[in-house]
Formats: C-alpha cells, structure tokens, sequence
C-alpha cells in the first residue's frame, strides 16, 4: 500500500530542472535512500514528499490522516520552548492521549459507577498500549541523551546551532510518524549516536526515506536507492552497495553505446562527404537519419569530480606537540579538556581523532591551526609546514574580507586565493580549476549565497586546496558532503603527500583514511594503531572479555543473612580461595610490570604498525585482566584467612 506517491511531478530551479516527470511512491516500511550531487535536488524532493514545497507540475497523493515529519537541515524552532517541551510536542498524539487519560480518570474519580467512562477508559488504554505512550516521557529523556544533548530545561535560543539540530532530531524520532523524512540526521552526532541511530532507524514500524552521507548507514537501512542527477531520478532496488555495482554496469553501458553512436555518425558523415556518385541511391532518407542522429539529445556525461594533488614538499618534521593541554571557551580559558598529549606527527601521518560529543576533538584542531593558544605545553609547526584548516564554518572562508559578503561569485572567492595555480605539472587558471570541483562555468558567475549548503563546502574545499597546502587537518569534513564528493576526497587523501588530521564521526570515511587513531577519554587522548572498524572490533572484544571474566568468577558462598549465626563472625577462605588469592598476588606484579614495558614500546612509536597494532591488542586484554584480578583480590582479601 502506497502512503505517499508522487505522480509526474517537477521542480526546477531557476533555469535548472532538479528533477523531472518523477513518479515516486512510498509504501509502508519502506526504507528508501535518495543521493545524489549536491545542489541536485534531494532536500527539495524530501519538503515535496513532505508536502511543504510546491510542485511546478504534477501532484502529490496521500491521505489527509496521514502523519509525516521532516527532519530539515535548518530547522524552524520557537526559540521560547525548552528542550523538553519541543521534544514532547514532537509526541503531541501520545501526549494527548496522556492528557485524555488523566481527564476520564479525574471523572472516573467522581462518578466511579459510569459504565462509559469505564468503556472509554478502556479503549483509550488500548490505544496508549498501541503507540506506548506510557513511556512517553522516559523515552523523550533517553533519545535526548542518546543524541548528546544534557540539560533537557534550556531555552532552545540558547542552543548552540548542532545541539537545535540534535533537539530537532529527538523530536522527529519520538514523534513516530507514519513517514519520517530525515535529511542528513547524523550531521553533529558522535560515532556512538550514530551507531545508536541506525539500531533506532533498523527497529522503527514506519517508513522512511533518508538522505545521508553516511554510507555505512545508507547501506544498512536502505532497500531501495532513488539517484536524483541531471534532471533525472533513478530508481534502484537494494540497498547502497547493490545500487554502487548497478551504477558501475550503467557507466559501462552508457560508455559503450556513446562510443558506437559516435562510429555510426563518424560513417554516416564520412558517407555524406563523398561525391554525389559515390553516394547511394537512397540518398535522401540517409540524409534525414544523418540529421536525426545530429539533432538527437545526448544524455549529458555524469560530472566527474577531479581532485588532483597541489600539495607543496614538507619536511621530516610537521607538527610536535609537548605537554599539551586545551581547555573549553571560544579563548581557550573554559575548563580543561586534554591534559599532558605528547606526539610527533609525521610528515604522511594519517590520524583520526574522535571522542563523545564536547570532548575537545574541535578545539584541539583550532589550537594545532593556531585559532586559539593551548592552556599548557608547547606546540610547534615544521619550517616547512604549509597549513590548511577544512573546519565546520566555511561561511566565514567563503564571505571573504571584502565587505559584499556571500554575494560575491563564486569564481572570486577562489581568486582571492591565486587566478592560477599548478595542478600535476600543469598549470590551471581558477575556473577550470571550478570545473574539476564540479563547477559549470555558468555557475561559477553566480553568487556563493545561491550554492546549497554541501556546494559551498565544496567551494570551501576547493579554496583550501588551490593553496597547495601539506598539511590538512579536517573538522568533520563529511558533513553536507554528497557521497560522490567523499568518494574523490577519500581518493584524493590517499595520494596526497602531506600530514593528515581528521576530527569525524563517518565510519566509512575514517576507515578509508586514517591508520593511526586517538580517543578522548577523560581528558587523555588515548593512542590505537589502525582504522575505526579495527577500534569498534577491539573495543567489543575488549567488552566481551570483561563480560566473561566476571562471570567465571566464582561467587562468595554466602548463607542468607537469617541463617547465619550471630557468634560465627566474617566468613574464612576456603582452601581453594586461599590458593587463587596466592595465585593472584603472585602474577598481578608481573602483569603490571608487563603492562609498563607495553605502554613504553607503544609510546616509542615507530614505521611497524602490525607491530604495533598487535602491541595494541595485548594491552588491552592485559589491562582486562589486571582489572578483573584486582577485583578478585579485594573480594578475597576481605575474607578472615
């Protein structure tokens, strides 16, 4: 069954179609994903399904009764409410029956022999039962914390603009729409939100349709993709990996058939050159299959995103920081967030940072790229060092210095960079340098305030890299971000001859770039050789470990308190309790005098990351065991000997 369905509808854009004589249904459960380039047209499909934008043409069916909610990337909200009123109100069907509840129960109170009440009352339990809103306020306060957001009482004027996102996001949730629309949901979300979201989106009884960047996500809860590009919307049964060898076949197809149309027309005209005796007889239908073949549309080639290396040489040494400390507030003179970090990055050093949500994983970067002093310790850059800093806010990048702000063009804001730069050996002037970011000439004359969100990140990138920096440190780099955009950039970081830092929650991205990680935990950063998905499996085995040895210790034979007699005092040891307490005495001090010889190899560093990441996996499980015996040792201890 079909709750929403789209029916020969078009949108255009100015001169620009997004997307044309589309007909789209979305049927109960569905999962659908839609993708595509920035500035495509994906948002603008998601408000029509939403029906909060109008269509140029065709028309949008569904039933009146029918709940959707749209998860917008610039939310409208009262700036008046509180977190947990916006929330609530996100649930305003179970709020109301939670209110209808306690009204017949104040009348069942008075007249407790009215038979309809009774029946009522009933009723209405099997409804909230139904849509469990019993638990209505519990669930507003944990999808809250699961998104980050703390202190459910602020006014939502006050919010930072990711937390109104997060806000935004837990009020889509807990409404629990027929249809929910989500448009780039894990944009400021940690990787642990994120992991927390696709479980939620995986388990949810209604449909839904997403647009994300996160590809792991996408191919997780998606089954079926809708490609909106030139005007076009393709549509896709399975899931995101399904829909990538789908697309590679149709590449191989379009490229094979463009190449047989050219021969065909290369003979037709080559025939239509010769002398009029050379030529057939039926000279005069040829000649209108020639003009046919002329005039017939060609499908425009797919844009093809080209980041080439402009990187400048860089030295032994890029960045070493000694005793470094950072502290929260825009001045670095908030409350401490790192403490004593010590390291020597590299001059191909390839290093994700990650952390919960305020960690410090932003302000660490906004020190290393010198936008704030550090609280302690020392911070220096090579001689050599040529820095650049893709962070959240390219408005600022992009408004530029002179005054007109984001109505300058787009072409200016890369000139003021350099008209011309090297790129590979050859030299290329600012717009074909435009072009390879997917900037028609047409556009590059319009203004940066016409750009979607995910274009002027990629205007952003763009003004970044024609200074030909060899040292990249990246805050969040994939959001707003079309997949195909992070696809190139992924390429491009894997051949570009610098030092990189990256502050992400994308898991794909962080397992396509990165082989050395630091995590914030308690205001250290702790140091794991390899990639995310490498960091998610120790983790859990680490958790798995834990989990096993405190269920294999045996448990103190205690008697119940009634039984126990008043004169018997404290338990003794048994024998065996008594051996295994001698055991543990006896390994813990060479477990931590291992564990010392571990942290200081590790500390060492070095070019062997098999090495050390086998190094890695040993501390841990050490660290599990010396952490179970300890609590062992004091379990025992307590016992009379």
């Amino acid at each position: 069954m079909s709750l929403i369905s789209l029916v020969g509808v078009g949108k255009d854009f100015g001169i620009r179609t997004l997307f044309g004589d589309l007909d789209l249904h979305v049927g109960e459960r569905e999962r659908l994903g839609l993708i595509g380039p920035n500035g495509a047209g994906k948002s603008t499909l998601l408000k029509v399904l939403a029906g909060v934008e109008p269509l140029d043409r065709g028309e949008r069916r569904c039933s009146p009764k029918l709940a959707v909610v749209l998860l917008d990337q610039d939310p409208c909200l009262d700036p008046e409410r509180t977190v947990l009123e916006h929330v609530f109100a996100g649930g305003a069907e179970r709020m109301r029956l939670l209110r209808a509840h306690e009204d017949l129960s104040h009348q069942l109170a008075a007249n407790p022999e009215d038979a309809g009440l009774h029946a009522r009352l009933s009723d209405l339990h099997r409804q909230m039962d139904a849509s469990d809103a019993w638990g209505l306020e519990r669930q507003c306060h944990e999808v809250l914390e699961r998104v980050g957001i703390g202190d459910v009482h602020r006014r939502l004027g006050e919010l930072s603009g990711g937390n109104r996102r997060r806000v935004a996001l837990a009020a889509a949730l807990v409404a629990q729409p027929d249809v929910l629309l989500l448009d780039e949901p894990t944009n400021h979300l940690d990787a642990d939100g994120v992991e927390w979201l696709q479980t939620w989106l995986d388990r949810y009884p209604g449909a839904l349709v997403l647009v994300t960047h996160d590809r792991y996500l996408l191919d997780r809860v998606t089954r079926r993709i809708v490609a909106v590009e030139r005007g076009e919307a393709r549509r896709y049964e399975g899931n995101y990996a399904t829909y990538l060898q789908h697309r590679a076949e149709e590449d191989e197809r379009e490229v094979a058939s463009a190449a047989k149309f050219k021969g065909t027309l290369r003979r037709e005209l080559a025939w239509l050159r010769q002398g009029p005796k050379a030529r057939s007889t039926k000279q005069k239908a040829r000649l209108q299959r020639i003009a046919a073949m002329q005039e017939a549309p060609v499908r425009q080639a797919r844009g093809s995103l080209s980041l080439a290396s402009t990187a400048r040489r860089i030295g032994r040494r890029a960045i070493t920081a000694e005793g470094l400390g950072v502290n929260a507030g825009p001045e670095g003179d908030g409350p401490p967030l790192l403490r004593g970090f010590d390291y020597d990055f590299g001059p191909e050093d390839r290093v994700g940072i990650i952390g919960p949500n305020g960690a410090g994983k932003s302000s660490l970067l906004e020190v290393i790229a010198g936008r704030r002093p550090p609280a302690e310790g020392t911070l220096e850059l090579g001689s050599t060092v040529k820095l650049a800093y893709f962070d959240q806010h390219s408005e600022v990048l992009l408004a530029g210095s002179s005054g007109r702000g984001l109505e300058r063009k787009v072409i200016d804001v890369v000139k003021e960079a350099a008209s011309r730069v090297e790129v590979d050996g050859q030299e290329v002037s600012a717009s074909q340098l435009l072009e390879r970011f997917l900037f028609p000439p047409a556009q590059q004359h319009q203004p940066v305030a016409k750009l979607s969100g995910g274009e002027r990140r990629r205007l952003h990138l763009c003004r970044l890299l024609i200074e030909a920096p060899n040292v990249l440190l990246l805050d969040e780099p994939t959001n707003d971000l079309d997949v195909h955009t992070l696809s190139v950039l992924e390429d491009f970081l894997e051949d570009f001859r610098g030092c990189v830092v990256v502050v992400s929650h994308d898991r794909w991205f962080l397992d396509r770039t990165v082989d050395r990680l630091f995590h914030f935990e308690e205001g250290r950063l702790r140091r794991f050789e390899g990639n995310y998905s490498s960091y998610l499996e120790q983790r859990a085995a680490a958790a798995a470990a834990a989990e096993a040895t405190a269920a294999a210790a045996p448990r103190a034979e205690t008697a119940p308190a009634a039984a126990r007699p008043e004169a018997a005092g404290p338990r003794r040891r048994s024998f065996k309790e008594s051996r295994e307490l001698e055991a543990i005495e006896r390994d813990l001090p060479a477990w931590e005098e291992r564990r010392r010889e571990l942290e200081d190899l590790l500390g060492q560093g070095g070019a062997d990351y098999d090495r050390l990441n086998t190094l890695t996996e040993e501390l841990a499980e050490l660290m599990v065991r010396i952490g179970a015996a300890e609590e062992r040792w004091l379990a025992l201890s307590e016992l009379a000997g």
